[in-house]
């Protein structure tokens, strides 16, 4: 009996440490090609909105570049992605950290961004 209640205690905490948390974040919208060695370079700034957009409209996954995390998540349910490239945004959306996922909710764009177009150097 104690080994099921335990069972069942382990199992309440893992989905309740997996759930997804609202967040409300400012950064950047981009592609997975783009931003993955910006993210891993320590770069967490805008990426080229033309090449981005591109590379979106080839299957490439979007992906919010977020300042408050330093980290990247691959967007999930947010159609207006494109739309958004050129812009510095604040986002509300539920977060799974394990998965690195956001699930935007509310997108209020905040400026136009210049473009940046330069790969980061390797170190």
């Amino acid at each position: 009996m104690i080994r099921r209640v335990a069972c069942f205690l382990t199992l309440c905490v893992a989905a309740i440490a997996s759930d997804p948390k609202t967040v409300t974040w400012t950064g950047w919208f981009s592609d997975a090609g783009c931003a993955a060695g910006r993210v891993k370079a320590g770069l967490i700034e805008s990426t080229n909105p033309e090449c981005a957009k591109r590379c979106i409209e080839q299957g490439a996954a979007a992906v919010f570049i977020s300042e408050n995390a330093k980290a990247m998540y691959t967007v999930k349910g947010y159609t207006g992605v494109v739309n958004d490239l050129i812009y510095h945004v604040e986002v509300q959306g539920r977060v799974d950290e394990a998965a690195k996922t956001i699930e935007v909710l509310k997108v209020k764009q905040l400026e136009v961004v210049p473009a940046s177009c330069g790969r980061p150097t390797k170190k």
